[in-house]
């Protein structure tokens, strides 16, 4: 499919459920919708959607409707908190909301209801924007599907027999369908970067730090967490930069200290850029339907006087990088483990390390990395130091790194057994569906914004999306191109069986 074609898919102007963020906020400052409106929108497409792919798995409208109404009243009086009052959003499950549950889909949690609302909750509520409800993850949030024995599966809104992704799929899912115009999600395994890309919405893993995590997860009130970030899904790139300007900046007593002053992009055309593109890796063979869309989209900027250079990678050992991210990674989600499961881990990593020594594969190196000692963790985090400053290097020479978010479009459903135990077909072959995280870890073991796009749909109609990755803080370089790619037609598509009333927006007047 060509860009042409691309660009020829646009979401039907008029209505409210599929708008861009930023038009919508054009369309209240200049009254000519209310926040309640935007709001009954988002419920149309809630009733018409919910059933099918369950994506929202919590709701409040009649306190979203009332936050609306003060919003309207706010604007009528010439009060209005900035772009984002009377915008519509939804949360992932992950996190808290003041005496809602945070579960994180474990039935264990049932009753962890939270007493205040996370540092995003917090930032975009005193932005005025309208809380519609979270949304679903998978147990733990270890899965790149979003289904538990709480809440049930999520669906795909391109194909319901297919995952929107994990562990964000929920909110990649909710904003694809119309059901809140950006979501709020967290990564540290690709978990907002697979769902924007099978889901077809934009999504951004901000540079490590940026957005502060306190109020994610369970028990979790500190502001960072090793490896994990958040970051915004929405329908368009602009939608995510205003959202990263409303969440980034230090939380707590680190705001005593700091301001946040984010490197500006000076680019102003995708010819001014220089990029690096990534189809595929020997590590993790990307499925000729992502890796041929990245190929043509690589040849396409060429014609646009963008400087291009194919496969070409930072001068360190991959295989060294995916072997210390793994560690560092389990290391990490091992405090969300109870007493049990973390006794279970170490018994585990003692039967296979005495066996196999050697064995350096995903089902092993988990169990390892959950109970490694503070020494090895520093070991690791030295090695990890090596990875960033050779990606330093390759920024020296490249803007953007353009690379798969994952190496398939969205797969079968598939709830059998755990997901280290589960195959993905890639190219006719059966890869473990673990190997995956190889494009989380790449550029996410070492902080690296990522800004995913979509750029499909594929060979198979489904959606494929590209990862953008720039230097650590460049969050504005991968947005801007993202911005970029967006204005030349590589955009977001509504789901092709969308149905139910549809609220209609005013004609644009420009």
């Amino acid at each position: 499919m060509t860009r042409q074609d691309i660009a020829s898919i646009d979401p039907d102007p008029a209505d409210l459920r599929f708008l861009p963020a930023w038009r919508a906020a054009e369309l209240l400052a200049g009254g000519q919708v209310s926040a309640e409106d935007l709001v009954d929108a988002c419920e149309a497409a809630y009733e018409a959607w919910h059933a099918g792919i369950n994506a929202i798995v919590l709701t409040d409208f009649p306190a979203a409707r009332a936050a609306a109404r003060a919003s309207d009243q706010r604007r009528r009086e010439g009060r209005a908190l900035g772009a984002l009052d009377g915008i519509p959003f939804s949360v992932k499950e992950s996190f808290d909301v003041a005496g809602w549950p945070t579960t994180c889909g474990s039935p264990a949690q049932r009753g962890n209801i939270a007493t205040g609302d996370a540092a995003v909750v917090e930032r975009l509520r005193a932005a005025g924007a309208v809380l519609l409800g979270k949304t679903n993850v998978p147990i733990g949030l270890r899965d790149w599907q979003s289904y538990n024995a709480i809440y049930g599966t999520t669906r795909n809104p391109h194909d319901p027999a297919r995952t929107p992704g994990g562990s964000s799929g929920g909110s990649a899912a909710a904003v694809c369908a119309g059901m809140s115009f950006f979501d709020v999600g967290s990564d540290i395994g690709s978990s907002l970067r697979n769902p924007a890309h099978y889901c077809g919405v934009f999504s951004h893993k901000s540079s490590h730090g940026l957005i502060p995590l306190r109020g994610h997860g369970i028990g979790r009130t500190y502001g960072e967490q090793d490896i994990n970030v958040a970051g915004p899904l929405a329908r368009s790139a602009r939608d995510l930069e205003l959202l990263l300007h409303a969440l980034a900046g230090p939380d707590g007593s680190e705001a005593l200290a700091y301001r946040l002053s984010l490197p500006p992009c000076d680019k102003r055309a995708l010819a001014d850029f220089r990029v690096a593109v990534l189809p595929s890796h020997p590590l993790c063979e990307a499925d000729a339907e992502v890796s041929g869309q990245i190929e043509t989209l690589g040849r396409w900027l060429e014609a646009q006087g963008a400087h291009v250079r194919w496969n070409v990678r930072p001068d360190f050992d991959a295989a060294a990088l995916w072997h210390t991210y793994v560690l560092m990674l389990r290391a990490t989600t091992s405090v969300h483990m109870d007493d049990a499961a973390f006794d279970a881990a170490l018994a585990r990593a003692a039967a296979v390390t005495s066996s196999a020594p050697d064995n350096h594969d995903y089902a092993t190196l988990q169990f390892t990395g959950a109970g490694i000692r503070h020494r090895q963790w520093l070991q690791l985090q030295q090695a990890r130091a090596g990875f960033a400053q050779a990606w330093q290097r390759f920024f020296d020479d490249f803007d953007v790194l353009l690379c798969p978010a994952a190496a398939t479009t969205a797969f079968a459903l598939d709830e059998a057994g755990e997901p280290w135990q589960r195959t993905l077909q890639v190219n006719g072959r059966a890869l473990p569906l673990t190997s995956q995280l190889f494009w989380a870890g790449h550029s996410g073991l070492c902080g690296l914004p990522s800004t995913v796009a979509p750029i499909g749909p594929g060979s198979s109609g489904l959606p494929v999306g590209v990862q953008i990755v720039a230097g650590r803080f460049a969050d504005l370089t991968s947005l801007r191109f993202a911005r970029l790619l967006e204005a030349a037609g590589f955009a977001f598509r509504p789901p092709p069986a969308h149905s139910g009333t549809v609220p209609r927006a005013p004609a644009r007047q420009d």
